[in-house]
């Protein structure tokens, strides 16, 4: 079971989805999942995170648009972190924060 499930919602952020993932994958610490919500994005976001779906670390989960709650919750029911942490798809996180 990983220390924390970091949880993301995307939607409409192909230019920021890529550094977002990739400052979580990059964390010092080893000890998490990542959860990407892909919440409907009419640009090429889906395009961009078929590029992480056989990532062992990551989750992508697909579906119409609902909103940022509704995205985190279906997230927050598959975690298995015992820390959730939230991060905005056009926010980057540093290389220390999961530590």
């Amino acid at each position: 079971m990983p220390k924390v499930s970091v949880i993301i919602t995307a939607y409409n952020c192909e230019k920021t989805i890529n550094k977002c993932i990739e400052s979580v994958v990059n964390q010092s610490m080893q000890d998490f999942e990542i959860i990407v919500v892909n919440d409907g994005s009419t640009d090429n976001t889906s395009e961009i995170l078929k590029k992480y779906q056989n990532h062992p670390k990551i989750t992508i989960i697909e579906h119409e648009n609902q909103g940022l709650s509704l995205s985190r919750n279906k997230a927050m029911k598959i975690a298995k972190g015992k820390y959730f942490w939230f991060v905005d798809a056009d926010d980057w996180i540093d290389k220390e924060a999961l530590q």
